[in-house]
């Protein structure tokens, strides 16, 4: 039986703006930490580096490498934002960004469906995470919840790149990321100069 429209007019405002606050804590309370994420899909993964990138003075996002050094494992980067950002501009830069390590226009335009459908807009102190537990697939997570997959060796491999690649353009954040000595077991592709 539908509810009468009247009924709204007798429930008091507070019990519905406590309702709604509460329905929030419990969404919040049920999104796991970055840190139980990882270990869901990595057990026994901890952080290798952390840094904070920033771009003319902005500061962007903060974040954090994960690795597992048993050789079943893999390993997670995840980027804790410090301010907006569409999704279709996340998608553009990554494009950029591939292109400066050099992949090729035709390996991008191959991977730029499928670029663009893995962003979801991000405000300040959201959180994207990216698993590679597998060589084939990379899953992203934001704010703990799965949001896409990106399929494929290569592309997984370049997407990494972005932050793990000799020739990224944030070098201060790699060397923060993987540290003095790069742990070659999950990241051996990008551990060479």
């Amino acid at each position: 039986m539908p509810i009468a429209p009247s009924i709204f007019k007798r429930v008091p405002l507070a019990l519905v703006v406590s309702w709604a606050l509460l329905m929030n804590q419990n969404s919040v309370a049920n999104t796991p930490s970055t840190e139980q994420l990882v270990q869901q899909h990595l057990p026994q993964a901890q952080v290798i580096g952390q840094g904070r990138m920033t771009y003319w003075g902005f500061q962007l996002y903060d974040a954090q490498l994960y690795s597992n050094r048993d050789q079943e494992g893999g390993f997670a980067l995840s980027l804790q934002y410090l301010r907006k950002f569409e999704a279709q501009a996340l998608a553009q830069q990554t494009m950029e960004e591939l292109k400066k390590l050099g992949v090729s226009e035709a390996k991008r335009q191959e991977w730029s469906l499928q670029i663009s459908k893995a962003f979801k807009t991000v405000k300040e102190g959201d959180t994207i995470t990216a698993i590679r537990k597998s060589k084939e697939v990379t899953r992203l997570f934001h704010n703990g919840q799965p949001m896409s997959q990106i399929q494929g060796e290569e592309l997984s491999e370049a997407f990494f790149g972005i932050w793990l690649h000799p020739k990224t353009s944030a070098p201060q954040l790699r060397s923060s990321l993987l540290g003095q000595a790069c742990p070659t077991i999950h990241l051996k592709a990008y551990c060479h100069e």
